[in-house]
């Protein structure tokens, strides 16, 4: 049987948004501590002002647009290269630009199946679903390299990240892992 393939949708203002807090962290972080560290080592007039004189701040602004766009093209080129699909027993995950990944969960192995919209996913109709083994651990949670668009494929569990129709794929999922002999509602 040909399989269904689901890819995750890659959406510029989520995406920009999600990276506001930690570019801003970044921002000041590397602007105070490199600006400081340039204007004590490099005696030079345009270093000159202490900690924050025009070192700290000229990097600062270099971070503040640069780690977007690295962010931004990282996410983007990541979800270029994603691919879920789905067979009648198993899925199969092909992710990565950088560091490529390929992982196989057969149905029978799914314990839990989730769906997650946050406030930014439900503003541009996305979700991600969320299949969880008994190796998995603690479920969905965040990690850094969320960020650039990663963890499709973290520990024993599977994330279709960012659908659209995500609804639709969760209940597709749930009839997938109940016919294979996966949890059944009512069942603890």
């Amino acid at each position: 049987m040909t399989p269904v393939e689901y890819r995750p949708t890659f959406i510029f203002w989520t995406s920009l948004i999600a990276v506001l807090p930690i570019t801003l962290f970044m921002a000041l972080w590397s602007g105070l501590f490199f600006g400081g560290m340039l204007s004590a080592f490099v005696q030079h007039p345009a270093f000159a002002g202490g900690m924050f004189g025009s070192a700290a701040w000229l990097i600062g602004v270099v971070v503040l647009v640069l780690f977007p766009v690295a962010a931004l093209a990282a996410r983007s080129l990541n979800y270029s290269n994603t691919v879920y699909r789905v067979f009648d027993d198993r899925i199969e995950i092909d992710e990565g630009f950088l560091t490529q990944h390929r992982k196989e969960v057969r149905f029978s192995a799914i314990r839990e199946v989730n769906l997650r919209r946050g406030i930014l996913q439900r503003l541009a109709g996305l979700g991600s679903v969320y299949l969880a083994t008994l190796a998995t651990g603690q479920g969905p949670q965040w990690q850094w390299s969320s960020i650039f668009g990663g963890n499709s494929t973290s520990a024993s569990g599977v994330m279709f990240m960012d659908l659209t129709g995500s609804e639709v794929a969760y209940e597709e999922m749930l009839r997938r892992v109940r016919s294979a002999g996966g949890p059944a509602e009512g069942r603890a």
